[in-house]
């Protein structure tokens, strides 16, 4: 998988020089990842091994994305701290719909993370917000493209939601502090 670091076999890496580690959404700040979002839950399992192999890497991406989230949240307040903790619920009914889809067979999440770089403030929490999203979006198109049915669906809600938290995240830094998206392979 590509979180794994190499000498903690169960520790995931949420860094920049790791092109496909992890992770953000609306614009509009409300308008996506709220409560009010219906519970994402695929009917059927996807079957091919393509797509579960793409449902792990997506459920391994919002492991470490909820993780980096608790890491913001706690450098945020007000709004942008509401936001976090909406993203973390959004995240987490994700992450369940993507384990329903692959028959419920899924790697625990890891027990920490590394981080890209500290996060001593709002500031670098905000852009640590977008950086995270923007890696979560090609997650969520790898499994659009590999599965036709539910999961992919959901998946396909989920990257233009985490493309809409990218985007308030990216509105509420000050210009100096945005996240500069690392290039992605697929």
């Amino acid at each position: 998988m590509p979180f794994h670091d190499a000498g903690l076999p169960r520790t995931r890496a949420l860094t920049a020089g790791l092109a496909l580690a992890a992770t953000a959404l609306l614009a509009g700040c409300g308008a996506a990842g709220t409560a009010s979002d219906p519970d994402p839950s695929p009917s059927a399992s996807v079957s091919s091994a393509s797509a579960i192999a793409e449902l792990d890497a997506a459920i391994a991406g919002i492991d470490a994305a909820v993780y980096a989230y608790g890491v913001i949240g706690a450098n945020l307040r007000g709004s942008d701290q509401r936001q976090a903790k909406s993203a973390i619920a959004t995240l987490e009914r994700q992450r369940a719909a993507f384990a329903l889809a692959t028959g419920g067979v899924v790697d625990e999440a890891a027990v920490a993370y590394e981080l890209p770089g500290p996060v001593p403030d709002a500031a670098a929490a905000r852009a640590l917000a977008e950086l995270i999203e923007m890696k979560l979006i090609p997650y969520f198109d790898a499994v659009a493209a590999a599965d036709q049915g539910p999961a992919g669906s959901v998946a396909a809600s989920a990257s233009a939601k985490a493309a809409a938290r990218a985007q308030h995240w990216a509105g509420s830094a000050p210009a100096g502090n945005r996240a500069t998206p690392a290039p992605s392979a697929s």
